[in-house]
């Protein structure tokens, strides 16, 4: 059995109650005694002066796995995985039969060239994707007839506003006749869950809030919650605690309410936004396996 904590997009350097968010994302990995924490990026801006929220996931007690987010790579990647203390974009590790990938899709394509952010993007730019030479790696790590976890910053499955990874396709021919027991990913902030070709996506809902700027354009309502700049705080951090035993994931998540303004404030009849639900929730998921690796029964 392996179980861990998931949190994602906690943006540390926007958020409000950073570092009470922190406490409770690292209090309930404390409680639940997972194994190891992931995050799915866009921790924090990659400066100096945010070096403590780092060195507050690093005492953890456990391993803090990172996964480079879009706003992670404000600066150079070299620098970034300093900053994160990673010694590869992407990489893996096995625990108990399961290999746990991490991609790098803040990768954007210029003709053949392929970069990662932060390039200035403009016509004619694919983004984000994974690089050949990821996608290469990604084949021989599948290529062992385990059990995957695989985790990205980017949605390999939100279709809107081409949000998702745009050669998404090549990874899904990656997956085909493997064992994937899931995919998660942040990015969006808010949350989905899909089954394609007997794969579960999970998008982790953000442990901040979701930004959706200020469509209401009542100066009540803009003077009121200016301090936002068009955030949607949520009341506590958002996290999920997946557990793995044979061929069975199980995701725990939890529920919270808006901080301050509400989505139906400013203007929104339905809360999604990005094309993915922004209640402030993370939703509970159970997902079990045949042994030829099929999907028998899903249920929340």
């Amino acid at each position: 059995m392996v179980k861990f904590l998931v949190f994602g997009d906690l943006h540390y350097d926007y958020a409000t109650k950073g570092d009470e968010r922190i406490r409770e994302i690292l209090t309930r990995a404390r409680n639940e005694n997972v194994e190891f924490i992931v995050s799915l990026g866009d921790v924090v801006a990659p400066f100096p002066q945010y070096a403590h929220v780092i060195e507050a996931f690093r005492n953890a007690g456990v391993p803090v796995y990172h996964v480079l987010g879009n706003h992670d790579v404000k600066v150079n990647l070299k620098d970034t995985m300093n900053f994160l203390g990673l010694e590869s974009p992407w990489y893996s590790f096995v625990k108990d039969g399961v290999k746990f990938i991490f991609l790098d899709s803040c990768y954007e394509k210029r003709g053949d060239k392929e970069v990662s952010f932060p390039e200035t993007r403009g016509e004619n730019v694919k983004y984000p994707l994974i690089p050949r030479e990821e996608l290469a790696w990604l084949k021989k790590e599948l290529s062992d007839g385990m059990k995957y976890v695989i985790f990205s910053h980017h949605s390999l499955t939100n279709e809107f506003r081409n949000r998702a990874v745009w050669n998404r396709q090549e990874v899904f021919e990656l997956f085909k006749g493997k064992r994937v027991l899931l995919c998660m990913n942040g990015h969006d902030h808010g949350e989905d869950f899909k089954l394609l070709d007997h794969v579960p996506y999970y998008t982790m809902n953000s442990a901040f809030g979701p930004w959706i700027g200020v469509p209401n354009d009542d100066p009540v309502i803009k003077e009121k919650y200016a301090y936002l700049y068009g955030y949607v705080p949520y009341d506590r951090a958002l996290s999920a605690v997946v557990t793995i035993e044979t061929l069975q994931v199980r995701i725990e998540g939890m529920q919270a309410e808006y901080e301050a303004v509400t989505p139906a404030e400013l203007g929104l009849e339905k809360p999604t936004w990005n094309g993915v639900s922004i209640e402030p929730k993370a939703s509970s998921v159970s997902i079990s396996f045949t042994d030829e690796g099929e999907t028998v029964k899903i249920y929340g």
